[in-house]
C-alpha cells in the first residue's frame, strides 16, 4: 500500500499508514513489530521467524529479514 500526500502532510500520512497497519495486524505481527534487536548482545532472536543466532549477520539466516 502507498499513500500520496502533499509534503506538508507527510507526517500525518505516515501516522495514518502505521495506525492502519497496526489495526489490521494480528497479535504475532504486532509482537514482531514492537520487538527490538540488540546488536550488542551475544545472540539475536529474529522478530519475524523466532530463530536465535549469534550476532553478526545483517540478515536473519532463517528467513532473510534485514536486521539493520
Amino acid at each position: 500500500m502507498w499513500l500520496a500526500v502533499a509534503s506538508r502532510d507527510a507526517e500525518a500520512g505516515g501516522r495514518a499508514l502505521r495506525e492502519d497497519w497496526y489495526r489490521n495486524a494480528d497479535a504475532e505481527e504486532r509482537r514482531a513489530a514492537e520487538s527490538v534487536v540488540d546488536h550488542n548482545a551475544a545472540e539475536i532472536t529474529c522478530p519475524a521467524c523466532g530463530l536465535s543466532f549469534p550476532t553478526g549477520p545483517s540478515e536473519c539466516p532463517g528467513c532473510g529479514l534485514g536486521l539493520l
